[in-house]
């Protein structure tokens, strides 16, 4: 059944060359617009270009204040990250501090000192 589907398919998919007189429509249409072409470089309709130019920079200012505020969170989370790692280090310095202090006194009392 999928073969089926497939085949017929592929036979209404069949490449069709356009009659002449299409061809001959569609040739006259584009040579009745040539100035189409030049609009699509000129800025959007209703916009100057000065206006264009602003909204050139507006975009491009959003773009670089996204950026800034990117980098600033990573910097946040950086430090955050710093100060934790720092807390674990003076917490395992405080219990290596208190397992010595043990271990002196198990020896200075075993030793009779």
């Amino acid at each position: 059944m999928k073969q089926d589907i497939e085949t017929r398919l592929r036979a209404s998919l069949q490449p069709v060359a356009p009659s002449n007189e299409f061809s001959q429509r569609l040739l006259a249409r584009v040579a009745a617009q040539p100035g189409q072409r030049q609009a699509a470089r000129t800025a959007p309709r209703g916009l100057s270009r000065r206006s264009t130019w602003w909204l050139s920079a507006g975009i491009a200012a959003s773009l670089l204040l996204a950026a800034g505020v990117q980098y600033q969170m990573q910097q946040t989370r950086e430090r955050a990250n710093g100060l934790e790692a720092r807390r674990q280090v003076v917490e395992a310095l405080r219990m290596t501090s208190q397992k010595l202090n043990l271990a002196y006194e198990t020896v200075k009392s075993e030793s009779g000192v």
